[in-house]
């Protein structure tokens, strides 16, 4: 058997979606998270978070 290419591995574990990321738990752990979203702030703008600091765990961490 040969070894599969980077996206043929993808389409069999079903990669990651574009609002996922990862990142580094508490014990240094890479581990698949969710994309922080822009929200909306009081004055009609938008307020990013921090780059670097936009990914979390899904469960916001519980």
């Amino acid at each position: 058997m040969r070894k599969l290419s980077r996206k043929e591995t993808a389409k069999i574990n079903g990669g990651i979606r574009p609002d996922q990321c990862f990142y580094t738990d508490d014990n240094g752990v890479r581990k698949l998270g969710c994309r922080l979203q822009p929200v909306p702030d009081c004055c009609g703008g938008w307020v990013y978070p921090i780059p670097g600091q936009d990914c979390i765990a899904c469960d916001g961490g519980l």
